[in-house]
C-alpha cells in the first residue's frame, strides 16, 4: 500500500502532536486558575542581571539572591486586581537551594492597607540545615482573616537580612477560598 505525501504528512503531525503532550507529562490540558501566580524567572532572563540559566529547579532559569540584595523580587498586587473573592488565606512557595548550611534568609508575607501601613507581617526563616546543594520546596502561610480589603496589598518576598547567597525558582503566590 501505498501512502501519499498528505497521508505522511498527516502521520507526521500526529506523532509530533504526540511527542509533545507526552514531553509535557500530559498536562497540555492544565487550566490556570486566577488565585494562583507563577513566577519561573523564564520571562525575566535577559531583563533582571540576577537570572541566569543553569541549574534551574524546573525550565532552564532561576533567581540568585546573594549579597547585593535584601530583598528578593517579590509578589506585590491588590486583592481587588487578584478577583473580587474574598479569600481565606494565602500561601507563598518556593524551591530554593542554598550552597552553605550557614545560609539562612525569611520568607515573608505581608499585607498593606490603603494608606500604605503595615497590617500584617509574617516571616519564617528558612536555613541551609534544610540540605545544602538540592532543590528544596519551602512555604509560608497567612490566613486572611481580617486582612482583606479591595485595596489592601499582598506582598511576597524573601528577606535576606544576613547577605547570604541562595537560588530561587517557581516562586508561587496562592489563594485559597
Amino acid at each position: 500500500m501505498i501512502m501519499s505525501k498528505f497521508n505522511y504528512s498527516i502521520l507526521a503531525m500526529g506523532i509530533a502532536l504526540g511527542l509533545g503532550l507526552w514531553s509535557c507529562g500530559g498536562n497540555s490540558s492544565a487550566k490556570k486558575s486566577e488565585n494562583v501566580f507563577l513566577n519561573d524567572f523564564e520571562t525575566m532572563y535577559g531583563f533582571n542581571d540576577k537570572v541566569d540559566k543553569g541549574k534551574a529547579y524546573s525550565g532552564e532559569c532561576y533567581y540568585t539572591i546573594d549579597s547585593t540584595i535584601e530583598y528578593s523580587t517579590g509578589f506585590i498586587k491588590k486583592f481587588g486586581k487578584i478577583s473580587s473573592k474574598k479569600y481565606s488565606k494565602v500561601k507563598f512557595s518556593a524551591f530554593v537551594l542554598m550552597p552553605s548550611a550557614a545560609t539562612s534568609v525569611d520568607m515573608v508575607i505581608q499585607v498593606w492597607d490603603a494608606k500604605v501601613n503595615p497590617i500584617k507581617v509574617l516571616s519564617s526563616p528558612i536555613s541551609g540545615q534544610l540540605g545544602i546543594n538540592k532543590w528544596v520546596e519551602v512555604s509560608l502561610e497567612l490566613p486572611l482573616a481580617n486582612l482583606y480589603g479591595p485595596d489592601n496589598d499582598v506582598r511576597c518576598f524573601f528577606f535576606n537580612a544576613n547577605r547570604n547567597q541562595l537560588f530561587v525558582d517557581d516562586f508561587k503566590v496562592e489563594f485559597f477560598e
